[in-house]
């Protein structure tokens, strides 16, 4: 599978506009607080598991012991993101 391939894409809630899973990485266009947006990146290698789904928000363990939360549009589409991810992963 190309590392391009996009595997789940949702249109996200509150400052996580765009969520998009590949094969290698999780990109998220996200809103700033002064109105621009720009893209974060999580490879999927840092990811050790999946904490919490709290309603439509996903919590995720990493290495780095921060903080990496997403914002989906609903709580199903919270449970495919995981899915998704436990798939890749």
């Amino acid at each position: 599978m190309d590392n391009n391939t996009l595997l789940f894409q949702d249109k996200g809630s509150g400052s996580y506009k765009d969520v998009r899973i590949y094969p290698n990485r999780i990109e998220v266009l996200k809103k700033g607080t002064l109105g621009g947006k720009h893209t974060e990146i999580v490879y999927l290698k840092d990811i050790t598991g999946v904490n919490i789904i709290k309603g439509r928000g996903v919590f995720l363990r990493n290495r780095l012991l921060t903080a990496c939360t997403f914002s989906l549009s609903s709580h199903a589409k919270a449970q495919e993101f995981v899915n998704v991810l436990n798939m890749v992963m």
